[in-house]
């Protein structure tokens, strides 16, 4: 998935049928997609199959750019978290992330 959407010009998009379970490889999936506001996904899309350790490009930049993204539950963008660590629904303030569940 590395560069999948990356630069598009959307507004949303729904991954909701997307499982990522065996996925290794998202960096700059959505980079610099400075239109999309939301990223609608299930419960299927995980990040368990990337590396933890920051040195590896795996999740590289994944959200870089993504000025107008917000999450289900009112995150918004924010450019020192780029990486997996925001790829999941939103849980709010304990639990934020750039997604919306559908």
């Amino acid at each position: 998935m590395h560069s999948m959407f990356r630069n598009s010009q959307v507004t949303s998009l729904d991954l909701s049928s997307f499982d990522t379970s065996k996925v290794t490889n998202m960096s700059y999936m959505f980079y610099y997609c400075r239109n999309l506001t939301t990223i609608y996904v299930s419960n299927d899309f995980v990040t368990s199959s990337l590396a933890d350790d920051t040195s590896t490009n795996d999740s590289t930049q994944m959200f870089y750019g993504c000025t107008s993204l917000v999450g289900g539950a009112g995150t918004t963008y924010d450019s020192s978290h780029t990486n997996k660590e925001y790829a999941h629904i939103d849980g709010g303030p304990s639990n934020p992330g750039y997604f919306t569940a559908k």
